[in-house]
């Protein structure tokens, strides 16, 4: 069973486990880095990438 903190259900174990996560302040710079560069490159503009494959494509067909 789970242990409340403080007694008020689940708004409080949210609310603590959001509060006890430790951010790690150089992989956020290190990961922010990596998007900017893939960003920024060029790589991944529109029109760049493939089509998806037609098994992966769950929009709704053509009639």
């Amino acid at each position: 069973m789970i242990e409340q903190r403080n007694g008020d259900g689940f708004p409080a174990l949210l609310g603590a486990a959001l509060r006890d996560v430790v951010v790690d302040d150089e992989a956020e710079r290190r990961a922010v880095a990596a998007f900017r560069m893939a960003r920024d490159s060029g790589t991944h503009a529109t029109g760049h990438a493939t089509s998806p494959r037609r098994e992966d494509d769950w929009r709704p067909g053509s009639a």
